[in-house]
Protein backbone atom coordinates (compact mmCIF):
# COMPACT_ATOMS: atom_id res chain seq x y z
CA UNK A 1 0.00 0.00 0.00
CA UNK A 2 1.32 3.46 -0.84
CA UNK A 3 0.53 6.45 1.23
CA UNK A 4 -0.39 9.94 -0.12
CA UNK A 5 -1.09 13.47 1.98
CA UNK A 6 -3.57 15.38 0.63
CA UNK A 7 -2.42 19.46 1.23
CA UNK A 8 -4.45 22.07 0.83
CA UNK A 9 -2.62 24.69 2.08
CA UNK A 10 -4.03 24.88 5.24
CA UNK A 11 -5.07 28.91 5.48
CA UNK A 12 -6.07 29.41 8.99
CA UNK A 13 -9.59 32.02 8.56
CA UNK A 14 -10.29 34.06 11.63
CA UNK A 15 -13.78 33.26 12.97
CA UNK A 16 -15.39 36.01 11.58
CA UNK A 17 -14.80 34.96 8.19
CA UNK A 18 -17.79 34.65 6.07
CA UNK A 19 -18.14 31.13 4.94
CA UNK A 20 -20.21 31.17 2.30
CA UNK A 21 -18.62 30.61 -1.06
CA UNK A 22 -17.65 32.61 -3.43
CA UNK A 23 -15.68 34.07 0.08
CA UNK A 24 -15.10 37.50 -0.64
CA UNK A 25 -11.12 38.46 -1.39
CA UNK A 26 -11.10 41.52 0.58
CA UNK A 27 -11.12 38.97 3.37
CA UNK A 28 -8.00 37.18 2.61
CA UNK A 29 -4.97 38.22 4.98
CA UNK A 30 -1.97 38.75 2.91
CA UNK A 31 0.51 37.49 6.30
CA UNK A 32 -2.04 34.49 6.49
CA UNK A 33 -1.85 33.21 2.64
CA UNK A 34 2.38 33.80 3.50
CA UNK A 35 2.48 31.59 6.60
CA UNK A 36 0.40 29.31 4.61
CA UNK A 37 2.25 28.35 2.06
CA UNK A 38 5.37 28.38 4.25
CA UNK A 39 4.12 25.89 6.96
CA UNK A 40 2.50 23.66 4.12
CA UNK A 41 6.37 23.05 2.76
CA UNK A 42 7.55 22.64 6.75
CA UNK A 43 4.65 20.38 7.18
CA UNK A 44 5.59 18.37 3.72
CA UNK A 45 9.30 17.67 5.08
CA UNK A 46 7.72 15.87 8.30
CA UNK A 47 5.16 14.08 5.82
CA UNK A 48 8.48 13.06 4.02
CA UNK A 49 10.37 12.22 7.10
CA UNK A 50 7.18 10.04 8.43
CA UNK A 51 7.36 7.32 5.20
CA UNK A 52 4.57 8.91 2.90
CA UNK A 53 4.87 8.32 -0.79
CA UNK A 54 2.93 11.06 -2.31
CA UNK A 55 1.89 14.30 -1.51
CA UNK A 56 -1.01 15.13 -3.62
CA UNK A 57 -2.44 18.83 -3.88
CA UNK A 58 -5.66 19.60 -5.93
CA UNK A 59 -7.48 22.74 -7.99
CA UNK A 60 -9.90 24.52 -6.06
CA UNK A 61 -10.91 28.44 -6.45
CA UNK A 62 -12.88 31.38 -4.35
CA UNK A 63 -12.37 29.81 -0.60
CA UNK A 64 -9.07 29.73 1.55
CA UNK A 65 -10.49 25.99 2.02
CA UNK A 66 -7.94 24.86 -0.33
CA UNK A 67 -5.67 27.18 -0.95
CA UNK A 68 -4.38 25.85 -4.19
CA UNK A 69 -6.15 27.31 -7.34
CA UNK A 70 -3.04 25.93 -9.69
CA UNK A 71 -1.84 22.22 -9.05
CA UNK A 72 1.15 23.15 -11.27
CA UNK A 73 2.85 26.06 -9.65
CA UNK A 74 1.37 24.13 -6.38
CA UNK A 75 3.62 21.31 -7.64
CA UNK A 76 6.68 23.39 -8.77
CA UNK A 77 6.89 24.86 -5.41
CA UNK A 78 6.89 21.42 -3.13
CA UNK A 79 9.06 19.45 -5.69
CA UNK A 80 11.79 22.35 -5.60
CA UNK A 81 11.50 22.16 -1.84
CA UNK A 82 10.89 18.77 -0.49
CA UNK A 83 13.43 16.09 -2.22
CA UNK A 84 11.84 12.79 -2.26
CA UNK A 85 8.11 12.66 -2.32
CA UNK A 86 6.44 12.22 -5.43
CA UNK A 87 3.75 14.60 -5.84
CA UNK A 88 0.67 14.06 -7.35
CA UNK A 89 -2.11 16.70 -9.27
CA UNK A 90 -5.07 15.44 -8.63
CA UNK A 91 -6.80 18.26 -10.99
CA UNK A 92 -6.32 20.16 -12.81
CA UNK A 93 -9.86 21.14 -13.33
CA UNK A 94 -9.88 19.67 -17.16
CA UNK A 95 -13.23 21.20 -18.70
CA UNK A 96 -12.07 24.58 -17.14
CA UNK A 97 -8.63 24.64 -18.58
CA UNK A 98 -7.30 24.66 -22.01
CA UNK A 99 -6.04 21.51 -22.63
CA UNK A 100 -3.13 22.33 -24.69
CA UNK A 101 -1.65 24.27 -21.70
CA UNK A 102 -2.30 21.70 -19.25
CA UNK A 103 -0.44 19.21 -21.46
CA UNK A 104 2.59 21.41 -21.88
CA UNK A 105 2.37 23.03 -18.32
CA UNK A 106 2.51 18.97 -17.05
CA UNK A 107 5.13 17.68 -19.60
CA UNK A 108 7.57 20.67 -18.47
CA UNK A 109 7.09 19.18 -14.81
CA UNK A 110 7.79 16.03 -15.75
CA UNK A 111 11.14 16.94 -17.65
CA UNK A 112 12.96 19.43 -15.36
CA UNK A 113 11.93 16.72 -12.40
CA UNK A 114 11.46 13.30 -13.85
CA UNK A 115 10.27 10.93 -11.55
CA UNK A 116 8.81 13.12 -9.21
CA UNK A 117 5.50 13.71 -10.59
CA UNK A 118 1.98 11.89 -11.02
CA UNK A 119 -0.73 12.93 -12.86
CA UNK A 120 -4.49 12.79 -12.49
CA UNK A 121 -6.86 14.86 -14.53
CA UNK A 122 -10.37 15.86 -13.26
CA UNK A 123 -13.86 16.58 -14.33
CA UNK A 124 -14.36 18.89 -10.86
CA UNK A 125 -17.06 20.16 -8.57
CA UNK A 126 -20.12 21.82 -9.98
CA UNK A 127 -19.58 25.12 -7.76
CA UNK A 128 -15.63 25.33 -9.39
CA UNK A 129 -16.65 25.53 -13.01
CA UNK A 130 -18.85 28.91 -11.88
CA UNK A 131 -15.06 30.26 -11.19
CA UNK A 132 -14.86 30.01 -15.19
CA UNK A 133 -18.11 30.27 -16.07
CA UNK A 134 -18.76 26.78 -17.36
CA UNK A 135 -22.18 25.30 -17.73
CA UNK A 136 -22.23 22.59 -15.94
CA UNK A 137 -24.61 20.61 -18.68
CA UNK A 138 -21.16 20.53 -20.59
CA UNK A 139 -19.21 19.27 -17.94
CA UNK A 140 -19.03 15.81 -18.52
CA UNK A 141 -18.24 16.00 -22.91
CA UNK A 142 -15.42 18.97 -22.03
CA UNK A 143 -13.62 16.59 -19.56
CA UNK A 144 -13.41 13.60 -21.92
CA UNK A 145 -12.38 15.21 -24.89
CA UNK A 146 -9.96 17.80 -23.29
CA UNK A 147 -8.77 14.63 -21.81
CA UNK A 148 -8.32 12.56 -24.78
CA UNK A 149 -6.62 15.87 -26.50
CA UNK A 150 -4.19 15.93 -23.61
CA UNK A 151 -3.07 12.26 -24.02
CA UNK A 152 -3.00 12.69 -28.11
CA UNK A 153 -0.66 15.65 -27.11
CA UNK A 154 1.44 13.73 -25.32
CA UNK A 155 1.89 11.16 -27.70
CA UNK A 156 1.81 12.10 -30.96
CA UNK A 157 4.82 12.40 -32.98
CA UNK A 158 3.40 14.80 -35.63
CA UNK A 159 1.79 18.35 -35.42
CA UNK A 160 -1.96 17.61 -35.69
CA UNK A 161 -5.51 19.50 -35.93
CA UNK A 162 -8.19 19.24 -33.94
CA UNK A 163 -11.45 20.86 -34.40
CA UNK A 164 -13.56 19.14 -31.18
CA UNK A 165 -17.30 19.67 -30.02
CA UNK A 166 -15.47 22.15 -27.31
CA UNK A 167 -11.45 22.64 -28.24
CA UNK A 168 -10.11 23.34 -31.94
CA UNK A 169 -6.92 23.95 -32.46
CA UNK A 170 -5.56 23.93 -35.94
CA UNK A 171 -1.91 22.92 -35.26
CA UNK A 172 -0.65 21.04 -31.72
CA UNK A 173 2.85 20.05 -31.73
CA UNK A 174 3.94 20.47 -27.76
CA UNK A 175 7.66 21.03 -26.11
CA UNK A 176 8.78 18.95 -24.35
CA UNK A 177 7.48 16.37 -24.18
CA UNK A 178 6.51 13.99 -20.72
CA UNK A 179 9.76 11.45 -20.18
CA UNK A 180 9.01 7.81 -21.39
CA UNK A 181 11.66 6.94 -18.84
CA UNK A 182 10.28 6.32 -15.77
CA UNK A 183 6.94 6.76 -17.51
CA UNK A 184 4.99 9.28 -15.45
CA UNK A 185 1.85 7.62 -13.85
CA UNK A 186 -1.25 9.00 -15.50
CA UNK A 187 -5.14 8.88 -13.51
CA UNK A 188 -8.52 9.75 -14.67
CA UNK A 189 -10.37 10.81 -11.68
CA UNK A 190 -13.85 10.26 -11.03
CA UNK A 191 -16.07 7.37 -9.93
CA UNK A 192 -18.68 7.81 -12.90
CA UNK A 193 -19.34 5.11 -15.78
CA UNK A 194 -17.62 7.51 -18.35
CA UNK A 195 -14.49 7.97 -16.27
CA UNK A 196 -13.53 3.82 -15.65
CA UNK A 197 -14.77 3.47 -18.86
CA UNK A 198 -12.28 6.58 -20.16
CA UNK A 199 -9.51 5.18 -18.08
CA UNK A 200 -9.80 1.74 -19.31
CA UNK A 201 -10.11 2.47 -22.75
CA UNK A 202 -6.67 4.38 -22.36
CA UNK A 203 -4.85 2.08 -20.14
CA UNK A 204 -4.59 4.44 -17.29
CA UNK A 205 -5.23 4.78 -13.59
CA UNK A 206 -8.64 5.42 -11.90
CA UNK A 207 -9.13 7.95 -9.06
CA UNK A 208 -11.92 7.90 -6.68
CA UNK A 209 -12.78 9.74 -3.92
CA UNK A 210 -14.95 10.67 -0.77
CA UNK A 211 -17.58 7.64 -0.56
CA UNK A 212 -17.86 4.35 1.20
CA UNK A 213 -16.28 1.55 0.64
CA UNK A 214 -19.54 -0.03 -0.76
CA UNK A 215 -19.77 2.68 -3.81
CA UNK A 216 -16.29 3.37 -4.06
CA UNK A 217 -16.20 -0.46 -5.41
CA UNK A 218 -18.96 -0.08 -7.51
CA UNK A 219 -16.75 2.19 -9.39
CA UNK A 220 -13.63 0.08 -8.91
CA UNK A 221 -15.18 -3.02 -10.06
CA UNK A 222 -16.63 -1.48 -13.34
CA UNK A 223 -13.26 0.08 -14.56
CA UNK A 224 -11.74 -3.28 -13.78
CA UNK A 225 -14.85 -4.94 -15.68
CA UNK A 226 -13.96 -2.39 -18.58
CA UNK A 227 -10.14 -2.84 -18.53
CA UNK A 228 -10.64 -6.66 -19.32
CA UNK A 229 -12.64 -5.76 -22.13
CA UNK A 230 -10.00 -3.76 -23.52
CA UNK A 231 -7.32 -6.73 -22.58
CA UNK A 232 -5.58 -5.72 -19.82
CA UNK A 233 -5.58 -5.86 -16.05
CA UNK A 234 -4.85 -2.89 -13.64
CA UNK A 235 -2.90 -3.35 -10.71
CA UNK A 236 -3.46 -2.21 -7.06
CA UNK A 237 -1.50 1.16 -7.99
CA UNK A 238 -3.51 2.06 -10.81
CA UNK A 239 -6.45 2.90 -8.13
CA UNK A 240 -6.16 5.93 -5.86
CA UNK A 241 -8.60 5.90 -2.97
CA UNK A 242 -8.69 9.76 -1.53
CA UNK A 243 -10.62 9.86 1.96
CA UNK A 244 -10.69 11.21 5.00
CA UNK A 245 -9.25 9.96 8.25
CA UNK A 246 -9.29 10.41 11.85
CA UNK A 247 -6.71 8.91 13.59
CA UNK A 248 -6.79 8.89 17.72
CA UNK A 249 -4.42 6.81 20.59
CA UNK A 250 -7.63 4.66 21.05
CA UNK A 251 -11.05 3.92 19.40
CA UNK A 252 -13.16 5.58 21.70
CA UNK A 253 -10.79 9.31 21.36
CA UNK A 254 -10.84 9.22 17.31
CA UNK A 255 -15.10 8.36 18.44
CA UNK A 256 -15.12 11.49 20.20
CA UNK A 257 -13.18 13.68 17.84
CA UNK A 258 -15.94 12.09 15.21
CA UNK A 259 -18.69 13.41 16.93
CA UNK A 260 -17.20 17.26 17.21
CA UNK A 261 -17.24 17.18 13.55
CA UNK A 262 -19.39 19.89 12.59
CA UNK A 263 -22.39 18.93 10.35
CA UNK A 264 -21.79 22.32 7.87
CA UNK A 265 -19.71 22.44 4.88
CA UNK A 266 -16.40 24.41 5.68
CA UNK A 267 -17.64 26.89 2.88
CA UNK A 268 -20.96 26.40 2.08
CA UNK A 269 -23.03 27.23 -0.92
CA UNK A 270 -26.19 29.50 -0.34
CA UNK A 271 -29.22 27.22 -0.40
CA UNK A 272 -30.76 28.49 -4.28
CA UNK A 273 -27.02 28.46 -5.79
CA UNK A 274 -26.79 24.67 -4.56
CA UNK A 275 -30.23 23.56 -5.76
CA UNK A 276 -29.79 25.36 -9.07
CA UNK A 277 -26.61 23.34 -9.36
CA UNK A 278 -27.60 19.99 -8.43
CA UNK A 279 -30.61 20.40 -11.05
CA UNK A 280 -28.15 21.07 -13.62
CA UNK A 281 -25.43 18.67 -12.89
CA UNK A 282 -26.26 15.09 -13.34
CA UNK A 283 -24.14 12.55 -11.58
CA UNK A 284 -23.47 8.75 -11.31
CA UNK A 285 -21.57 6.08 -9.77
CA UNK A 286 -20.86 3.41 -12.81
CA UNK A 287 -23.95 4.29 -14.05
CA UNK A 288 -25.28 4.49 -10.71
CA UNK A 289 -27.21 8.34 -10.47
CA UNK A 290 -26.40 10.27 -6.95
CA UNK A 291 -26.83 13.83 -6.01
CA UNK A 292 -23.87 15.95 -7.66
CA UNK A 293 -21.35 16.88 -5.00
CA UNK A 294 -22.25 20.39 -4.01
CA UNK A 295 -21.21 21.90 -1.13
CA UNK A 296 -21.83 19.07 1.06
CA UNK A 297 -20.17 17.39 4.07
CA UNK A 298 -17.67 14.76 3.06
CA UNK A 299 -17.37 12.01 5.03
CA UNK A 300 -14.92 10.17 7.28
CA UNK A 301 -13.81 7.00 5.47
CA UNK A 302 -11.34 5.57 8.39
CA UNK A 303 -11.89 6.56 12.26
CA UNK A 304 -10.00 4.62 14.95
CA UNK A 305 -7.04 3.81 17.21
CA UNK A 306 -4.19 1.98 15.69
CA UNK A 307 -5.32 -1.47 15.23
CA UNK A 308 -8.92 -0.47 14.29
CA UNK A 309 -7.53 1.98 11.37
CA UNK A 310 -5.13 -1.09 10.31
CA UNK A 311 -8.62 -3.25 9.97
CA UNK A 312 -10.55 -0.67 8.46
CA UNK A 313 -7.07 -0.48 5.43
CA UNK A 314 -7.18 -3.89 4.69
CA UNK A 315 -10.71 -3.77 4.41
CA UNK A 316 -11.16 -1.04 1.93
CA UNK A 317 -8.07 -3.33 0.14
CA UNK A 318 -10.02 -5.76 -0.60
CA UNK A 319 -13.26 -4.21 -1.11
CA UNK A 320 -12.16 -1.13 -3.47
CA UNK A 321 -8.70 -2.58 -4.57
CA UNK A 322 -6.98 0.68 -4.21
CA UNK A 323 -2.92 0.28 -3.60
CA UNK A 324 -2.69 3.95 -2.95
CA UNK A 325 -4.86 5.93 -0.40
CA UNK A 326 -4.56 9.59 -0.58
CA UNK A 327 -5.22 11.11 3.26
CA UNK A 328 -6.57 13.78 4.79
CA UNK A 329 -5.94 14.10 8.84
CA UNK A 330 -7.28 16.37 10.75
CA UNK A 331 -9.20 16.64 14.29
CA UNK A 332 -13.35 17.49 12.60
CA UNK A 333 -13.46 19.77 15.62
CA UNK A 334 -10.60 21.60 15.51
CA UNK A 335 -8.77 23.83 13.15
CA UNK A 336 -5.42 24.19 15.37
CA UNK A 337 -2.43 22.69 13.09
CA UNK A 338 -0.99 21.11 16.33
CA UNK A 339 -4.56 18.88 16.45
CA UNK A 340 -3.08 17.63 12.90
CA UNK A 341 0.55 17.47 13.21
CA UNK A 342 -0.06 15.07 16.69
CA UNK A 343 -2.33 12.77 14.48
CA UNK A 344 0.21 12.70 11.55
CA UNK A 345 2.46 11.67 14.31
CA UNK A 346 0.49 9.05 15.81
CA UNK A 347 -0.31 7.89 12.40
CA UNK A 348 3.30 7.84 11.23
CA UNK A 349 4.30 5.75 14.21
CA UNK A 350 1.86 3.35 15.21
CA UNK A 351 -0.21 2.52 11.76
CA UNK A 352 1.98 3.91 8.54
CA UNK A 353 4.75 1.14 8.53
CA UNK A 354 1.89 -1.63 9.08
CA UNK A 355 0.33 -0.66 6.15
CA UNK A 356 3.13 -0.76 3.80
CA UNK A 357 2.51 -4.68 3.31
CA UNK A 358 -1.12 -4.38 2.79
Amino acid sequence: MKLSFFETGRYIPPPDLPREWPVPSGAYDPAAGAKAYAGMIERLRTIEALGFDWVSVSEHHYSPRILTPSPAVSAAFIAAQVPRLKVALLGPIVPTSNPIRVAEELAMLDTMAPGRFVFGLLRGTTNEYLSYDLNPREARERTDEGMELILKAWSEPQPFGWQGRYFQYRTVSIWPRPQDDPATPVYALGTSAEAGEFAARHRVGLGVSYGTFESMAKATGYYRRQCAQYGWAPGPDDIIYRANMIVGPTDAAADAALERRSKQAPFPLREELRAALMRQDNRNIAGEARPAPVGGVLPISFCGGPDRIVAQVKQCREQVGAGVLDLSLQDPGTGDLDAMMESLDLFGRKILPRLKDI
